[in-house]
């Protein structure tokens, strides 16, 4: 296993409408299949070769550590908080001598893990995503979120849409402040390719998640303080994921905190 420490937490989670295979009972009685989100994700993750729970004489080189995971399957045609994962992050191994730049935050793979699980079940309609983030465990993201702007671009124009990002963090970070300045770092990661406007007040309801959102214990004492209006030009697990990420990469930019936040985006539609 990699060195971890308490701090070292990230925890996502997929939210929507699940719609079970009609097949998927059968199938699993058949191959004698007992399969669930935390089964297959480490599954999935060990196929892009993101995440190994291998035991080998040498340290794995994962994004993240696999703790534990989970999901409601639930077939009311409700939203529902589909998948979660909660992961720990290895420490960077610091070579003497050499400056190693921070690793970013795997949060599109784990979205990508997640979501191919749940399509391996059945189908999907996604509502909204949530992280529980280390501020301090990521790095710079700003030369990535350059190289992918374009990739956000190449979309249907049809499928335009509105997303509603929420930030809780701990009081004393005073981010309510910051609104503005974290809205204009997040333009600029986006190149013109989101619209981003502030919302008020911070604490207003989002309909795309289902509460209590896992992680709910690591987020103990933080508060709303943040939300923002964003326009995309489609809506998507990546698009959930690209959003998570200007807003985490923005609110280090601007306030060098380091301290746990909680992140949500969900679709408006």
């Amino acid at each position: 296993m990699s060195d971890t420490g308490p701090g070292d937490t990230l925890i996502v989670g997929l939210h929507g409408v699940l719609d079970r295979h009609p097949w998927l009972d059968r199938v699993s009685t058949e191959f004698d299949l007992e399969e669930d989100v935390f089964s297959l994700a480490v599954k999935r993750a060990s196929a892009y070769a993101w995440s190994s729970t291998a035991l080998t004489d040498k340290p794995v080189d994962n994004l993240w550590d696999h703790n534990d995971a989970d999901g409601d399957w639930t077939q009311d045609g409700r939203v529902r908080q589909l998948a979660w994962l909660q992961s720990s992050l290895p420490r960077p191994v610091n070579a003497p001598g050499k400056r190693r730049r921070a690793r970013r935050l795997p949060v599109l793979p784990v979205i990508t893990v997640l979501s191919d699980a749940l399509r391996r079940v059945g189908t999907v309609r996604l509502t909204g995503t949530h992280a529980f983030v280390p501020l301090h465990r990521a790095g710079d993201a700003r030369i990535e979120l350059a190289e992918v702007a374009d990739w956000f671009a190449l979309a249907d124009p049809a499928g335009a849409d509105s997303l509603t990002v929420t930030v809780s963090a701990l009081p004393s970070a005073k981010l309510g402040a910051r609104a503005a300045e974290i809205r204009d770092a997040a333009l600029e990661r986006t190149y013109g390719y989101m619209a981003v406007e502030p919302l008020k007040p911070a604490g207003a309801t989002t309909a795309g998640l289902a509460l209590p959102l896992a992680g709910v214990v690591q987020a103990e004492g933080l508060r709303r303080v943040l939300a923002f209006r964003c326009d995309v030009r489609e809506w998507s697990t990546d698009v959930a994921a690209w959003t998570t990420e200007v807003f985490v990469d923005s609110i280090r930019a601007v306030t060098g905190l380091s301290g746990p936040i909680l992140l949500t985006v969900s679709s408006d539609a």
